[in-house]
């Protein structure tokens, strides 16, 4: 993907934010366009009577990815679980979370690492090391090779951890009863994202409203 552009240098505000979401919109399309793949795969799948050894390791590198329990084969629930996982993450979501984290692509974690959702990782050296971090604490702000694969990440992030469920169910009952998904809604799912809880929730939906990103989540 496109290297991240100097935003910091782009000193009108409302410039910077059309610079920041023109940058990233096709970016989060081809990640979400990656997932939708692999949801339908999984829908064409599940309505197969019998898999072959090929579909059986699909699924296999799928539930890893995607951390789904499986104990006795394919059954109806592993695909239930994956549907419930495997799933694309509105753009309104990620425009407003990239830009809260990021400060408009302009933190150090995204000039130095890729890094717009601020996502930590674990192992000594694996990315930069916060400037006010704990004194017993090592974790790391993880670095990636481009902002796809920082957005990549994230949107597994938010498809798999036990924090983000929630989330997720706000997804699902949307899919149940044919409704579109809205990030503003999702939104509510992300008390675990930050120490700030639900002031980081209010936050991240008046981005949403303030800079009119719901219309990003109908337009193909």
């Amino acid at each position: 993907s496109e290297p991240l552009p100097d935003f910091a240098h782009i000193y009108n505000s409302q410039e910077k934010k059309q610079a920041f979401f023109s940058y990233l919109i096709p970016i989060v399309k081809s990640v979400n366009s990656r997932v939708e793949q692999e949801r339908s795969r999984v829908i064409e799948l599940q309505n197969k009577p019998q898999l072959n050894s090929d579909e059986e390791r699909y699924l296999e590198k799928l539930t890893k990815k995607y951390r789904v329990k499986v104990t006795r084969g394919y059954s109806p629930m592993v695909f239930q679980e994956l549907l419930f996982k495997v799933d694309t993450i509105p753009p309104s979501l990620v425009l407003a979370q990239a830009a809260n984290e990021s400060a408009w692509g302009t933190s150090r974690f995204a000039t130095q690492g890729n890094n717009l959702f601020g996502q930590w990782c674990f192992s000594k050296g694996c990315g930069l090391i916060p400037a006010h971090r704990e004194k017993n604490a090592t974790h790391e702000v993880a670095k990636f090779d481009t902002v796809y694969k920082s957005v990549e990440s994230y949107v597994l992030n938010l498809n798999r951890h036990t924090q983000y469920k929630g989330l997720r169910k706000i997804r699902y009952k949307s899919r149940q009863e044919k409704q579109p998904v809205k990030g503003v809604q999702l939104a509510k799912g992300l008390q675990g994202y930050s120490e700030r809880g639900q002031d980081y929730v209010n936050e991240i939906q008046s981005m949403i409203r303030f800079n009119n990103l719901s219309s990003f989540d109908h337009s193909g």
